[in-house]
């Protein structure tokens, strides 16, 4: 056996049984800079293969003493094919038959005796040069076998902390239906309903740039300011503020999220919209659009906040119908054709009056591409207001009825006052429920303190400080004109103008109590309009919703200071 010394590289296996030619071979190659081996019989040659030993190739003569080329090549391809090295067969037969044969036997090249050994060489080296890149891409499949396995596992726990997040922001609310269709593992699409602590029902649909994982990362933190805003009470104005702030400060320039917001007022029975990059969402009734909620804002995360406008489309609720809503990749998936479903179509369908409009526009995609799996994460939400109000009012009389007798807190004060034009962008109530709940008060009770404050706040702000009437709404278009008279007269607030709230925790032997005092510095607001019945379905508003959840209220002349004493019911 000869061996070179450059012991960093592989074997070459020469198998002749003419040990002239064997020892002629080996030291030929070794001048070339190959490591060699060789055997003179086909035993010899089987015993270094199975052996294990490294071989990247086996020059072999045909004609051996215990049998011939063919059959050594026989027993080698009966080993792991990715362990065989190649082989270059050496015989003194130049037929044409034979070579096919041999060829067909898995020979990697032929050399005809007698041998031209620069022809050797240069064969030789384009064949180890080809086993080394083999063996190169062989690792690189292993490590990307090996990669592959960690990125799945990856993903799965990403994809598994994904849904979850989404499963704890979000409620289960009798009138909201949502169906998303990802386009890969992750969606860039996400829709979330939740009720505040005043009852409202907030929605959200978003859908971020792309889809897949970068488009989920993206989407988390509008989940994230979308639940904790709404779990204090904020309006959807704030909301949508404060989550393009965050997309600016936080994310690429390239990333950004179109959305639609919805904020359902249970008490006023109103509804806010804010859309910015979603397609037109539609309020339908038999088969008739009421109304169109066009994009009127640009999609979150690309407006600095200079620029970023959070104002919102308002409207009364006419106790019917249905809101539908959907992200682009329902109406931009195209068939075979290449033409897309398009918005058109939608309206087509909204028209048709189908029983279940959700299930009808996914089975027109499914028909119109012929396929079930899109290029584009596609989203279809539905909201029935009339079945929203209810579930919310269900959902907030479950909380309230749960009791809030708190223990051990100790008396405390809190007073907050603003004037001018805060008045318009500061919220009282989400302010009033964070301080409470530095002192561990009840979700329960937090609840109903926050729809005793908010309807003091309104009330001392629309018709106190704003001197708005009611009887303004009573009109076809008198919500329109109320809204853009209130727009107007708080643009017009001067440092004159306050809102006072005083908020007295007492304990007693007997039961601790929440005195919550609203002053304004209007002239005064006529409570008796208000119904005196009492509504033990909280459906009531103004002062008989306040009475409803207080032990007593106080309206001190000229109307324009307020006081309640809530306490355990």
């Amino acid at each position: 056996m000869n061996t070179h010394s450059n012991t960093s590289l592989r074997y070459i296996l020469v198998v002749d049984d003419d040990e002239f030619l064997s020892e002629l071979f080996c030291h030929f190659l070794q001048n070339k800079g190959f490591n060699t081996r060789s055997a003179q019989s086909m035993a010899a040659a089987m015993h270094i293969v199975e052996a294990g030993a490294e071989i990247d190739l086996i020059l072999l003569d045909y004609q051996l003493t215990d049998g011939n080329g063919l059959d050594l090549l026989s027993n080698i391809n009966n080993r792991d094919l990715l362990q065989n090295p190649p082989v270059i067969m050496i015989s003194g037969n130049d037929d044409t038959m034979f070579l096919e044969t041999c060829f067909a036997s898995g020979i990697a090249d032929y050399i005809i005796k007698p041998v031209n050994l620069s022809l050797l060489a240069l064969k030789v080296s384009a064949l180890i040069n080809s086993v080394a890149m083999q063996r190169v891409i062989s690792q690189q499949n292993k490590e990307l076998e090996r990669f592959k396995r960690e990125a799945e596992r990856e993903e799965s726990i990403a994809k598994f902390t994904y849904e979850y997040l989404l499963r704890q922001n979000n409620q289960d609310i009798n009138g909201v239906s949502m169906w998303l269709k990802s386009s890969s593992s992750f969606s860039g699409d996400i829709a979330l309903s939740k009720v505040s602590p005043s009852g409202d029902l907030y929605f959200l649909l978003a859908d971020a740039t792309g889809h897949g994982l970068s488009a989920a990362i993206t989407v988390m933190p509008v989940v994230s300011i979308f639940n904790s805003m709404v779990a204090k009470g904020f309006h959807i104005q704030r909301i949508v503020t404060e989550i393009n702030k965050k997309l600016i400060r936080d994310t690429p320039e390239d990333r950004f999220v179109a959305a639609i917001l919805i904020q359902m007022h249970r008490e006023r029975k109103e509804i806010d919209v804010w859309n910015g990059g979603i397609p037109t969402a539609y309020w339908v009734d038999k088969g008739n659009v009421l109304k169109e909620f066009h994009s009127q804002h640009m999609a979150l995360g690309i407006l600095e906040d200079d620029m970023f406008d959070a104002n919102v489309i308002s409207c009364d609720f006419p106790g019917h119908g249905t809101i539908i809503a959907y992200s682009d990749g329902l109406i931009e998936e195209m068939n075979d054709e290449g033409n897309s479903f398009s918005s058109e179509r939608v309206a087509e369908l909204v028209k048709t009056n189908a029983t279940d409009l959700q299930s009808a526009l996914v089975r027109a995609l499914k028909d119109y591409t012929g396929r079930d799996n899109y290029k584009d994460d596609v989203s279809i939400c539905m909201l029935e207001p009339s079945k929203i109000f209810e579930s919310c009012g269900e959902k907030l009389r479950d909380t309230i009825s749960r009791g809030f007798v708190q223990e051990n807190i100790g008396d405390f004060s809190w007073s907050v006052k603003i004037s001018g034009r805060k008045i318009a962008s500061c919220e009282i109530p989400p302010l009033c429920n964070q301080f409470l709940q530095y002192f561990e008060i009840s979700q329960s009770f937090c609840h109903v303190i926050f729809l005793v404050v908010s309807e003091m706040v309104s009330n001392a702000i629309d018709h106190g400080i704003l001197k708005l009437s009611s009887s303004m709404k009573a009109s076809p278009d008198g919500f329109s004109v109320y809204l853009d008279e209130r727009e107007k007269r708080l643009a017009q607030l001067t440092e004159a103008d306050f809102i006072e709230l005083d908020l007295v925790w007492k304990e007693s032997e007997m039961q601790p109590t929440l005195e919550v005092s609203v002053r304004d510095s209007g002239c005064g607001y006529n409570f008796s309009s208000e119904t005196n019945t009492c509504d033990l379905d909280f459906s009531g508003r103004g002062l008989q919703l306040i009475r409803n959840l207080a032990q007593t209220v106080e309206v001190h002349p000229p109307g324009n200071f307020i006081k309640a004493v809530i306490g355990p019911s």
